[in-house]
């Protein structure tokens, strides 16, 4: 019995390593995805990309209570992740509006370029190991 036992553990830590294998491959695929944009493209930048992508249109204001980060650091983000980058140059990625709704409100969108990015990062997500 304990052989048996033993034997039906072993196939489930095999199959466990090979789920682990695959999901890490993954992981290294969408990371590569990332820094073919940038070597040094930023987790948080990532997040707000994914963020906004789930919900075009929101404001500054929105994507910072979704972040938990302070405005201004959503702001600095977002300027980066549009054509507004401080240090270095903008990506591109995203696009600010006068929202339709409210006039002296900015809503945020993906660009083409961003969309092409996400594209990729799916592309990704989806690849046989």
């Amino acid at each position: 019995m304990v052989g048996k036992q033993e034997n039906k553990v072993a196939v489930q830590v095999a199959a466990l390593s090979e789920e682990n294998f695959s999901a890490t491959t993954t992981f290294l695929n969408v990371l590569e995805t990332l820094r073919q944009i940038d070597s040094e493209f930023p987790l948080q930048y990532s997040i707000c990309l994914a963020q906004i992508s789930m919900e075009e249109g929101m404001s500054l204001t929105e994507l910072s209570q979704k972040m938990g980060l302070g405005l201004s650091t959503v702001s600095r983000i977002v300027g980066a992740l549009s054509k507004y980058r401080q240090n270095g140059n903008p990506y591109g990625l995203i696009e600010l509006k006068i929202s339709p709704e409210e006039r002296r409100k900015k809503a945020i969108y993906l660009t083409s370029k961003g969309r092409d990015v996400l594209a990729q990062i799916y592309k990704a997500l989806d690849a046989d190991v």
